[in-house]
């Protein structure tokens, strides 16, 4: 029977609403033509969360609550954003140490703000190994977000052990290919036990396996790398010869490896806003949470649906004396902080005078014969080697707390006594003082290596020549009074990371080892200056540069630049 006219009206009003309504509905969910992308990058991190130089026990522009206030700027005003790390993010300052060595038990302090800042990924840095497998897989596993590391090769293949190589996240319908490199120098610069199941592979080798394959599965690709330039970011010459081959290959690898779109990386400590190579975008943030790197990709819909990238660019936001703390990450961070200040401010001895370690580099001083001496007893070494890495580090007169000791040496480094010969020590001792120039000096010459890695030793006699050439310059190189014979037998105290040719010093890879110290050579020199309760405020100076002119105009210029705020530690690695 045919329905009734008003009834076939009817029905056919509903077919029509309904094909409006689902056409319209097809219509909402068609993915936009344009889709704005912005990536921030954080590197270098190194444990500071607070606005605070620990050693000298003052405010600083840096850290984790200030960059948090710079994200949610942008997060307020951007709906597609990813928040990265480039490595190096759990060792670095007291309170870091503090929460991998002396309260086990909490969570790690880095990971709990990056967490609560709600990042995307990370990549793993170096000083990740720095503590032990047991303190990185702890803060790995504690971490809600993916650390990343594609050129690993690794025995794990599952849980908290294993490093993805990279992720893919989904913003608008774009996939966005996250994939994470570390520098390969982790085995130069670590004992074996701290990296035991990982081989690190070179980054433009591992990168040109992977990147292929991440590009057909992703519309963007963005590395996030532990690595530094490489080359001169102006005129694209390799930079100075790295402690390995590959140690720094960003500018390597997006010259090398196609398909890339963009790259934030790290671990060279300096600030790179934009550089363009091969059609990849560069940018690098500034260390220790002083900038934040902002990338912006804008995506475009092409007929075949997939997605282009039709512009990028990039740029560093800077941390200032007017970026004011995130209050939230401030109330996530004050039971780490209050624990660490407490134990910073511990009383273990005192010192008649002040002390400063300003031109501890140019003459033989105090605070370095204090790290030589304690490396002596403790390895019961002939000779030691040291050098002062905070060279701004002051110590007042009357008590001296932690604070003051950790300063004297800020890195987790330590102890080995290894046996060499005299010709061994003496190619080390040569090694050091090419850090000088040449006398007269030659102003557009400037050191070959960074200060941080121009030891000097105690335990022999010597003096280092500026007017002879390098490896000359060593000159009256005695022991116990006497000239030292090359093939005299000696017990040479120096840290794990001269040990495995840190800093170029090769002469000591492999050489047998007598003793190694469970414990940090920080450690060592806090339980000495208990033990003795003083500190010492003299040296027994051993080791001068002549000529004496030659001397005076270095630490001249170094006090010169000592005023200039030049006193921070650089090194990277």
């Amino acid at each position: 029977m045919r329905p009734p006219r008003f009834s076939r009206a009817l029905l056919l009003l509903v077919i029509v609403a309904s094909a409006i309504g689902g056409n319209a509905g097809h219509a909402q969910q068609t993915p936009a033509a344009h889709v704005h992308i912005t990536l921030l990058g954080t590197t270098d991190i190194h444990g500071n969360i607070l606005p605070e130089d620990y050693y000298a026990n003052h405010p600083a522009n840096r850290g984790l609550a200030k960059i948090e206030t710079l994200v949610r700027q942008v997060r307020a005003s951007e709906p597609n954003v990813l928040l990265l790390d480039s490595g190096d993010i759990i060792e670095g300052t007291p309170l870091a140490y503090y929460y991998a060595r002396k309260d086990t038990s909490a969570a790690n302090p880095t990971i709990a703000v990056m967490n609560a800042m709600a990042y995307d990924a990370a990549a793993c840095g170096n000083h990740e190994f720095n503590f032990g497998e047991e303190v990185l897989w702890k803060a790995k596993g504690q971490a809600q977000f993916p650390i990343l590391a594609a050129n690993l090769r690794q025995e794990y293949k599952t849980g908290v052990q294993y490093f993805q190589p990279y992720i893919i996240k989904n913003l608008k319908g774009v996939r966005v290919a996250i994939v994470g490199f570390v520098t390969p120098g982790v085995p130069r610069w670590e004992i074996p036990a701290h990296y035991k199941g990982y081989e690190f592979e070179q980054i433009v080798d591992s990168a040109k396996k992977v990147i292929p394959e991440v590009r057909k599965k992703a519309d963007l690709v963005v590395v996030i790398a532990h690595s530094g330039l490489g080359n001169d970011p102006n005129s694209g010459t390799p930079a100075a010869v790295d402690d390995i081959s590959g140690e720094n290959a960003i500018y390597a690898l997006a010259e090398q490896v196609p398909g890339i779109d963009v790259i934030l990386f790290g671990h060279t400590h300096r600030e790179v806003p934009q550089m363009i190579v091969n059609g990849a975008l560069m940018a690098q943030a500034r260390n220790w949470g002083q900038s934040l790197a902002r990338a912006d990709v804008e995506m475009e819909r092409v007929t075949d649906g997939s997605w282009r990238v039709m512009d990028k660019h990039s740029a560093v936001l800077p941390v200032t004396g007017e970026t004011p703390v995130d209050p939230e990450i401030m109330k996530v961070a004050a039971p780490f902080e209050a624990a660490t200040q407490k134990y910073l401010d511990t009383a273990i001895a005192n010192s008649s005078t002040a002390l400063s370690g300003d031109v501890s580099r140019y003459q033989d001083d105090p605070l370095v014969d204090l790290i030589n001496t304690v490396q002596m007893e403790a390895g019961h070494a002939d000779v030691s080697l040291g050098t002062m890495f905070l060279t701004s580090l002051r110590v007042p007169a009357g008590p001296v707390t932690v604070r003051q000791i950790a300063g004297i040496y800020i890195y987790e480094n330590t102890l080995y006594v290894v046996e060499t010969t005299g010709a061994q020590l003496k190619d080390a001792l040569e090694h050091a003082a090419a850090f000088f120039p040449q006398w007269p000096f030659d102003p557009t010459h400037p050191p070959k290596m960074p200060g941080y890695n121009a030891d000097s030793a105690k335990g022999v006699g010597y003096v280092i020549d500026l007017t002879q050439p390098e490896g000359s310059r060593i000159q009256n190189l005695t022991w116990h009074g006497k000239p030292l014979d090359p093939a005299q037998k000696l017990r040479v105290a120096l840290n794990n990371y001269r040990y495995t040719g840190g800093g170029h010093y090769d002469v000591f890879k492999g050489l047998p080892i007598v003793y190694r110290s469970p414990e940090e050579v920080r450690e060592l020199i806090v339980e000495y200056v208990s033990r003795t309760g003083k500190m010492p405020v003299t040296s027994d100076e051993n080791w001068k540069i002549q000529p004496a002119e030659a001397a005076q105009a270095l630490i001249a210029e170094e006090r010169r630049r000592m005023t200039q705020g030049a006193g921070t530690p650089s090194s990277f690695r």
